[in-house]
């Protein structure tokens, strides 16, 4: 391991590499489940997974560029606190819109 690159950086960015990577697509081993408790079909429940994806993809160099003057560890906290804010708010959506709405939000902070 590089001198440059120490374990006390590398964990934190690994662990949270992992949550980002996982919630992505666990999601959709849960779809009959949320399409059934938000009463949508399991296609649009799929919906879930797409939105996150479209909005990773376009939001990470957009927001990379944005909070390129920022601390890296202050970037990475404002980011958890997106995520975990927006996983929250997945989970207590009590309907399909507001799921949706909440999935983007958690693409934010994983971006």
């Amino acid at each position: 391991m590089s001198n440059n690159m120490p374990l006390r950086i590398l964990l934190p960015l690994t662990i949270v590499t992992f949550a980002v990577g996982t919630d992505t697509f666990v999601i959709a081993g849960l779809l009959p489940a949320i399409s059934q408790e938000l009463h949508v079909s399991p296609t649009n429940a799929g919906q879930l997974v797409t939105a996150f994806s479209i909005t990773f993809a376009l939001a990470a160099p957009i927001l990379g560029a944005i909070t390129g003057g920022l601390r890296r560890d202050t970037a990475l906290k404002l980011g958890l606190i997106g995520f975990i804010i927006g996983n929250a708010a997945t989970a207590l959506a009590p309907t399909f819109g507001l799921a949706l709405a909440a999935r983007i939000l958690t693409a934010l902070g994983a971006s």
